[in-house]
């Protein structure tokens, strides 16, 4: 394993998905506007601070969802190199053709005449 590959991992476990930040900010202004809203609502407006733990969890999925997308890709690549996938001059890739000829298939006709008996033994009486 290279140093690239240890320096995108430390990386990639310091990011936040991109939707991240914005979410932090729909909390902060979630908390504001439930905390300005008291007098008016007669303290009804403290139920919307209920969405912020919804919110948070929403963040913390969506961060765990992105690192994990980032180092599944970090790991293909160490894959790819070990089997040096990189470097198909050192290892060609080796195809096996096969020269099977190929045939034709029948077209099935839509007017053969269906048997009469055949009918009857499925239908009960």
């Amino acid at each position: 394993m290279t140093i690239q590959f240890i320096e995108d991992f430390d990386n990639a476990s310091k990011k936040t998905a991109p939707g991240s930040r914005g979410i932090a900010i729909l909390n902060i202004l979630t908390v504001i506007s439930c905390i300005i809203a008291i007098p008016f609502t007669w303290g009804f407006s403290l139920f919307g601070l209920l969405a912020v733990p919804i919110y948070a969890a929403l963040q913390s999925i969506a961060n765990e969802t992105y690192r994990t997308r980032l180092f599944t890709e970090i790991q293909t690549q160490i894959i790819a190199e070990k089997e040096g996938l990189f470097n198909p001059t050192n290892n060609p890739i080796r195809r096996r053709v096969r020269s099977a000829p190929v045939y034709e298939e029948e077209p099935i006709e839509e007017t053969d005449d269906i048997n009469e008996d055949n009918l009857d033994e499925g239908i009960d009486k």
